[in-house]
């Protein structure tokens, strides 16, 4: 920790730029803390005064007697330095604080500030019955087609057979049973399906598939929002996603689906095997864009695609309207436009997606092209 001494104006006033300097405003959390930090100063010189007058009395003390002529002179040049030490407190607290903090937007939005989403989502069993995945409790959630439905501490939804003696007669007549798991804007969550492969949804998405598999030609799921998908390996039952005019056919693959319904094209990225969709074959690395019925494959950044499964926020090639409505799906905002509000916006680096919105906007608003206003669950855009 720096130790502040009192022993001349000069020094002083270096030091208390010297301590705000430490704490550089880099986001807008940082500018938040602001006010944490300029305590920290005051108490700082408080210790710092405390100390310093200490030691001068002391010291005057043991003089007192050899040097009686000259103790006026040090207790002037003392009641200097504490009066250049409070003026200096005063300043800073009274004067540069508050007015910098009023003008922070961080402050000004705080009250107004948006959490980010979480694990949340609704179960449909074939039966109807709607659970909430968010409000359940771990454990079994319900019996299906010969399969246990349970969830797990970590977020998951795990579909297991109950009774694998069941005849494959048994398992052929609850083949039509099927279950939907669907995630609200600000949601997102992960299921593991009947034969082992694993499913990542994004916010406002949406999965229907079989409770089993069994006695079925092909493992078909019709899927629509976004979605990460790690398939099981079956080559005698290929896996088949369905969504929004196009249909992915694979045997065993990792790849991710973008297919929402205010977006103008489906984007199916693959990250590992092969997968076709409409019959054109993808390789690793490449992005199938369906736009209009048209077809169009290219290589992309694909740790960009599926950021979102990993947390962050990643802006490099998208354009701005894009990553608002992606903004709009995990905090479950309403984004409006004003007339003023430019149409795109250069944007580049990430961020977590567990920063409250408002350490998102702020980052978007440091390009100078654009402002944001936080009112409820409406964030205004202008110029």
């Amino acid at each position: 920790m720096l130790h502040f001494h009192t022993r001349n104006a000069a020094m002083l006033n270096d030091l208390v730029e010297q301590e705000l300097d430490k704490n550089n405003l880099k986001s807008a959390e940082d500018e938040v803390n602001l006010q944490s930090s300029i305590d920290k100063v005051h108490q700082n010189l408080k210790s710092a005064i405390s100390e310093d007058l200490k030691q001068q009395i002391a010291k005057q003390a043991e003089q007192v007697n050899r040097r009686r002529l000259k103790l006026w002179p040090s207790i002037a040049a003392a009641a200097a330095v504490l009066l250049v030490v409070g003026l200096s407190i005063f300043f800073y607290i009274s004067y540069y604080a508050p007015r910098h903090l009023e003008g922070s937007a961080a402050m000004r939005d705080l009250v107004n500030d948006i959490k980010p989403g979480g694990n949340k989502a609704y179960l449909v069993l074939s039966n109807g019955k709607r659970l909430s995945l968010t409000d359940a409790a771990n454990g079994e959630l319900a019996k299906e087609a010969g399969v246990e439905i349970t969830k797990t501490a970590d977020g998951q939804v795990i579909y297991a057979p109950r009774h694998p003696e069941f005849s494959s007669g048994s398992r052929t007549s609850y083949s039509n049973a099927l279950n939907t798991i669907e995630t609200p804007r600000g949601g997102q969550y992960q299921i593991r399906l009947p034969d082992g492969s694993k499913v990542w949804l994004n916010a406002a998405s949406k999965l229907i598939y079989p409770v089993s598999f069994n006695g079925r030609g092909q493992r078909v799921v019709e899927l629509s929002g976004e979605a990460y998908f790690e398939i099981f390996k079956n080559k005698l039952q290929p896996f088949v996603v369905k969504s929004k005019n196009q249909e992915v056919t694979v045997l065993g693959t990792h790849f991710n689906i973008n297919s929402y319904t205010d977006e103008g094209s489906v984007k199916t990225t693959l990250l590992e095997g092969s997968v076709e969709v409409n019959e054109a074959v993808l390789k690793p690395g490449e992005q199938a864009l369906l736009q209009n019925n048209v077809i169009k494959i290219a290589e992309v950044n694909t740790s960009e695609v599926v950021a979102w499964k990993n947390g962050d926020f990643v802006f490099k090639t998208q354009d701005f309207r894009t990553i608002m409505r992606q903004i709009a799906r995990w905090y479950d905002v309403d984004i409006i436009y004003d007339p003023s509000a430019p149409a795109d916006v250069p944007l580049g680096g990430q961020i977590s997606r567990s920063k409250n919105i408002s350490a998102i906007l702020k980052i978007i608003e440091a390009t100078g092209d654009v402002q944001f206003k936080i009112e409820g669950r409406r964030i205004t855009v202008t110029k």
